[in-house]
């Protein structure tokens, strides 16, 4: 694994997950030990929750939810939490998609939050790929 700054946005290098799963195991703790190592756990797991953007209303000014006036520091303050949710959630699809193959980036690619890619392809998966690999090796 690479080495880097907990504040860089290089990726880690993890190898990419084989085309037949059969190395799911080591590709699943390592994927999930670089993601971890950057903080981005809840990103995997649907604990990442989306801030919800401020209303315009009829006359077009921004309101709460409630339909009360917001301040420019509060519009301000909600616009760095989106813009950081985005980032995050991008670095996180970015490393998933440096971890797998070109085949199954694009059955994932339109999977706009990265724990419904990894729910999707990975999450669900975990022992029918290793019994998957272990019915293959039984066989050759």
């Amino acid at each position: 694994m690479d080495n880097m700054l907990p504040g860089s946005n290089a990726l880690f290098n993890v190898p990419q997950l084989s085309e037949d799963g059969s190395n799911w195991i080591t590709y699943k703790e390592r994927a999930l030990t670089a993601l971890g190592a950057r903080g981005l756990m809840r990103y995997t797991d649907s604990r990442a929750v989306k801030p919800i953007p401020f209303m315009l209303n009829s006359v077009g000014d921004t309101v709460k939810p409630d339909g009360k006036a917001t301040m420019q520091p509060e519009i301000e303050e909600l616009d760095k939490k989106i813009d950081t949710y985005h980032q995050k959630n991008s670095l996180v699809k970015q490393q998933i998609f440096s971890m797998i193959t070109d085949q199954l980036l694009l059955r994932v690619q339109k999977l706009d939050e990265a724990s419904k890619i990894w729910a999707e392809r990975f999450a669900p998966s975990t022992k029918a790929r290793a019994s998957l690999y272990k019915l293959t090796c039984d066989v050759d």
